[in-house]
């Protein structure tokens, strides 16, 4: 949120009404509204546009603090707003993406031609999100630990990834039918708010930890909720130590001066920046350059394709050799058997991490043996 917003907007609310009808459109103003005056707010409504001027505290009439208002859009985005009494539809909810003026508004991916299906596809995104942001809500999404292990000592790892897992009977909510719902409907950045919390949580709970939680481009800024994440690593540097934050390549980082600040950020509380699926994604060699990750996953399509060919494939280690180059230790992920850990080994890469090494487990086993971060990336481990 931009120092001096005052107001704030359903950046969705023309797709809702589109999609389900101008009745969902008013029911969804008609929500978000009441949840502002609920925090204590007095408002100024536009209903038309879905806009809210935020004029004072209810109680004294003073501007609330930016502290306060910091994840105020994250929560309103979160909250799922039930349909299922006007649709008739069981379970139908949607949710208000909000944004404050002075932001960027999420880009929802894909056509916007209704007759290429563009609606049904943003529907069927919308409950997806709903169902895996009341599952985050409702305590019912578990985060399963998968190592990044030293091939030439699996014992020994650099740290845990988190992995999400929804239960959600009947719904469908793999990570690959998630993480593109959430992006295409612009509820990624609020479903990172709440994994970074709970890895957050995590660490807290569980000292000798070092663990990495994914965040979409998206969430790549210094806007809203990280101000509060970034204060208490900068208190707790025990803490920073052992968070990894994983920059995900299935959405295009749109703003880099952004996505460099926020970069800087991380660094200087102590934060270590690692880039996931590197090669299959939308971040170039340029901008790994700019963000100066400590560590670059390579996407496990490469390890695939090195092990399928017939003739030797240098394509894995030109690319692990550039990496290196630049700076970054490199993660080769999808390891899948041995022949695939060899390889990868032989490539370049020591660190490794896939079902080889082992299986996404909800209870950890183990956290990289209490060696620092900074120097287990630093090439002397």
């Amino acid at each position: 949120m931009p120092d001096g917003a005052c107001e704030i907007e359903i950046s969705n609310l023309e797709l809702i009404a589109a999609c389900w009808g101008p009745r969902i459109g008013d029911h969804v103003v008609s929500r978000i509204a009441a949840r502002l005056r609920e925090a204590g707010l007095a408002i100024e409504l536009d209903a038309k546009s879905g806009r809210f001027r935020i004029l004072g505290s209810m109680q004294n009439g003073r501007a609330p603090s930016q502290d306060r208002l910091a994840d105020l859009s994250y929560r309103l985005t979160a909250e799922s707003i039930s349909i299922e009494a006007i649709t008739g539809e069981p379970g139908a909810a949607v949710h208000a993406v909000m944004t404050w003026r002075n932001d960027e508004p999420p880009r929802y991916r894909g056509a916007r031609d209704p007759g290429e299906g563009w609606f049904a596809l943003y529907r069927n995104d919308m409950q997806l999100a709903a169902q895996s942001l009341r599952c985050a809500d409702e305590g019912r999404m578990t985060v399963c630990w998968q190592a990044v292990c030293d091939y030439r000592d699996p014992s020994r790892t650099l740290y845990h990834e988190g992995l999400v897992r929804l239960d959600e009977p009947g719904a469908g909510l793999s990570p690959a039918a998630i993480f593109p719902a959430l992006e295409r409907t612009g509820t990624a950045t609020t479903f990172d708010w709440a994994m970074v919390r709970h890895v957050m949580d995590e660490l807290r709970a569980h000292p000798d930890a070092v663990l990495g939680v994914n965040i979409s481009a998206s969430s790549a800024h210094l806007n809203g909720w990280w101000r509060g994440i970034l204060s208490e690593l900068a208190e707790r540097p025990d803490l920073a130590a052992r968070l990894v934050v994983e920059i995900t390549e299935t959405e295009p980082i749109t703003h880099i001066h952004d996505a460099i600040a926020f970069a800087r950020a991380l660094r200087a509380v102590g934060a270590t920046l690692a880039l996931d699926d590197f090669g299959a994604g939308f971040t170039s060699i340029r901008q790994l350059m700019d963000l100066v990750p400590a560590l670059v996953k390579i996407d496990g399509l490469f390890l695939q394709r090195a092990t399928r060919d017939g003739e030797p494939c240098q394509s894995l280690p030109h690319l692990i050799g550039l990496i290196r180059e630049l700076g970054g230790t490199v993660i080769v992920e999808g390891v899948e058997t041995q022949a695939m850990a060899d390889l990868a080994f032989v490539s370049g890469a020591i660190w490794q991490q896939g079902y080889y090494h082992g299986y996404p487990e909800a209870v950890r086993s183990g956290s990289g043996h209490g060696e620092p971060m900074s120097r287990l990336v630093s090439g002397k481990s």
